[in-house]
């Protein structure tokens, strides 16, 4: 019984664990119904203006999730550049979604790494959709639907992810 008692607590610990686990990988798929669930999310870019996902439906879309003190998002940043320039008029969008606290930071780093795509604050819409990144960078390669075709966790270099995007477009 003594034995009992000490493992309970691991047990409901691991218990919450497993279920926490398994509802979060059901969210960021985005296969409930066959509709689209970016299309709700609403973001700010570091101006404070709003960025509506649903003017991207029906595209195939990049989205990275990144931060300014982030070594591997500075040298993605000019890969997503060249990414979007190449495939933007066969229906790809790139989205840029810092998890930084202060937009000013995320300015003053753009002024020395620019994007050439969107770039948006984190929310709780995001995160709602995609979940909480567990590591920086993260990469979602969504298709037309809105299904997640793909996601890259960590530094995904650019021959892969364009091989990736070239499946859907």
């Amino acid at each position: 019984m003594t034995r009992l008692r000490r493992a309970a607590p691991a047990l409901v610990g691991l218990c919450v664990l497993v279920f926490i686990a398994c509802g979060r990988k059901e969210a960021p798929a985005g296969r409930g119904g066959g509709s689209d669930p970016f299309l709700s999310i609403v973001a700010d870019d570091p101006h404070g203006r709003s960025l509506r996902f649903a003017d991207f439906k029906g595209k195939v879309r990049v989205i990275d999730v990144w931060a300014t003190w982030c070594g591997p998002c500075r040298m993605t940043i000019p890969e997503l550049n060249a990414l979007y320039e190449r495939h933007r008029g066969r229906g790809l969008v790139v989205i840029g979604v810092s998890v930084d606290d202060a937009s000013a930071a995320v300015l003053e780093f753009q002024r020395a790494v620019p994007m050439r795509y969107p770039s948006v604050m984190f929310n709780p819409a995001l995160a709602l959709v995609i979940g909480q990144p567990s590591s920086i960078p993260t990469t979602f390669v969504v298709a037309r639907d809105g299904t997640v075709h793909k996601t890259f966790i960590g530094y995904v270099d650019a021959a892969t992810l364009e091989e990736e995007v070239l499946r859907l477009l």
